[in-house]
This record gives structure tokens, C-alpha cells and sequence, in this order.
């Protein structure tokens, strides 16, 4: 979706979708910052997403202790809400959708996906808001419920926990991963046309597409910001990969998506060193 907002006009739907897609995943990596101080041993497992009887649900992040299984469901909301009995409401009236619910969804569903594996193991599920900028009033006086000036004291509690690991907390980490959906159902992703893409480099701080190249960095006429020719030409590699599945990489068609911006002796040169060759001559195409 990040590559498509660049290369096309999104439908104001898409885009709005995008845009909440990238808020939240923001949230994720902000909340994975708390965790990482976590100084007790654990495990600690991103972005699941698992099917148990014909129902997807997705886990931001599991903690692995000693005794227990922590279960977050992150929020980066921004700005005033409320809880009004079973609705959850920003402070215009708005009704969207509680997140409550959908921790009490994600806990149940896991619960019996722990179940199925013959485990039983105490689970604590906890419902993050991670924006600094989020203010809840009417807050049920619920302990799952953490406010963003509740996490630094939320750390601190798992750190007082004693938690040594063995091998059964390593094969649990294991079972889930082996489990982890890798394709998501609810991923939608709108149609487009490759002929149609803008072809270019693109900033990642602004989205202008760039100009200005040099031998060792690429420059962004918009917001100054620079960055490695290398990166930014694996980069652009990346994205023609996932945008293009089926279709074969070469220096030329690299070039193209490029916008030309790449010299074809440095496209070559990247590709010999981080792809391996097929076939021969005008007819060579990376893997």
C-alpha cells in the first residue's frame, strides 16, 4: 500500500485505509520499544495473525514469561474519547468501534487456540493506547486497559516478575510461529495497472520522487533528506518485487521502474551482488 500511495491516486477509500494501516502499525513499533526494556527473559512475538475454526484474529504483540502469556492489543488512537456502557465513542459522539470487544475477541479465540495445542497456560490480555497525544474519559476501572501514562509502570511490574525459560517456553514460541498466517484475509489492496505506475525513486520522509543522484547517495530536492544509492535501489527492487510477482527482474526493467534515475552499470552491479543470475546474455533475469 506504501508503494501504491507513491506510483498512483489511490481512491479516497484506500487512501484512508492506508493511512490507518500505517497509524497502527506505527503504534506497534512504538509499543515494541517498551518492550524491548524488559529486562526479565522472555519471548517476545510480533504481528501474529492465526485461523481457528474459520475465524482469523490477529495479535499485536505476545509476551512469553516464566508463568504467563501476555496478550496486547495496541491502539494509536490520537485525541478525546469515552466509553458510553458498550461503546466507545470520540468526544464528538462518533461512535467507532470498541476495542474492548475486539480484545475480548482476540483473548477468547487464543485461549482455545491454546486449547488445541493441549496447553494450558494463564493468559493476560491487555488493551494499549500508545499515543501520547490520547486522552479517554468515563475509563472503566479495568486493569487491562493501559493509558499511555501507565506503561513505563506496566514494564516496571513485568521487570518484579521472576521468569526463567526453558525449552517448553522456546517449542510454545515455536508452535505459534509454525502456526502464524503469513497471507492475511484482510489485506485489500486495490487493482492497478502496471503501465499506469509512476515510475521513480521516492523519498520515504516525503514521497517526492527523486532527482538528484550521485555515485554513493541519492538526495531529495523536497526535503533534503539523503540516502544510500545502495538502499535506495534494493529498495525500489523490493517494491517491484511485491507490486510485480510474477514478473522477472532485469537490469532494464529495473531501470525502467527507476525512472531512469540509476545508471544500468550501477543496477547491474547491485543485482550481481544481492541476486543470483538465471540465464544468459539480453536473456539474464535475477532471483
Amino acid at each position: 500500500m506504501k508503494a501504491l500511495n507513491y506510483r498512483m491516486e489511490l481512491p479516497d477509500k484506500d487512501k484512508q485505509y492506508y493511512l490507518n494501516l500505517q497509524k497502527g502499525f506505527e503504534g506497534e513499533v512504538l509499543f515494541d520499544e517498551y518492550l524491548q526494556r524488559i529486562e526479565i527473559e522472555s519471548f517476545i512475538l510480533n504481528d501474529l495473525l492465526f485461523e481457528l475454526n474459520h475465524s482469523h484474529f490477529q495479535i499485536d504483540s505476545l509476551l512469553i514469561s516464566q508463568d504467563h502469556l501476555h496478550l496486547f492489543e495496541v491502539k494509536n488512537y490520537e485525541g478525546e474519547f469515552y466509553f458510553e456502557g458498550e461503546k466507545f465513542k470520540k468526544i464528538n459522539g462518533v461512535e467507532i468501534k470498541n476495542p474492548m470487544l475486539q480484545l475480548d475477541r482476540n483473548d477468547s479465540l487464543f485461549r482455545q487456540l491454546m486449547h488445541s495445542f493441549h496447553l494450558k497456560v494463564p493468559i493476560r490480555a491487555y488493551l494499549i493506547f500508545i499515543n501520547p497525544e490520547f486522552t479517554l474519559y468515563q475509563a472503566p476501572l479495568d486493569r487491562r486497559i493501559i493509558l499511555p501514562t501507565n506503561l513505563n509502570r506496566l514494564i516496571q511490574q513485568f521487570d518484579t516478575q521472576k521468569s526463567t525459560l526453558n525449552n517448553q517456553h522456546a517449542r510454545l514460541s515455536e508452535k505459534l510461529l509454525s502456526n502464524h498466517l503469513t497471507k492475511s484475509p484482510f489485506s485489500k489492496v486495490p487493482e492497478y495497472d502496471y503501465n499506469e505506475l509512476r515510475k521513480g525513486v521516492f523519498c520515504e520522509s516525503c514521497g517526492t520522487v527523486m532527482k538528484e543522484y550521485r555515485p554513493v547517495i541519492v538526495t531529495c530536492q523536497k526535503c533534503g533528506k539523503h540516502e544510500n544509492t545502495k538502499d535506495a535501489l534494493l529498495r525500489s527492487i523490493e517494491e517491484y518485487k511485491i507490486l510485480n510477482p510474477t514478473k522477472k527482474i532485469s537490469t532494464n526493467t529495473i531501470y525502467e521502474w527507476c525512472g531512469g534515475l540509476f545508471p544500468k552499470k550501477i543496477i547491474n552491479l547491485i543485482l550481481k551482488g544481492n541476486f543470483i543470475v538465471s540465464g544468459y546474455g539480453q536473456w539474464s533475469y535475477y532471483q
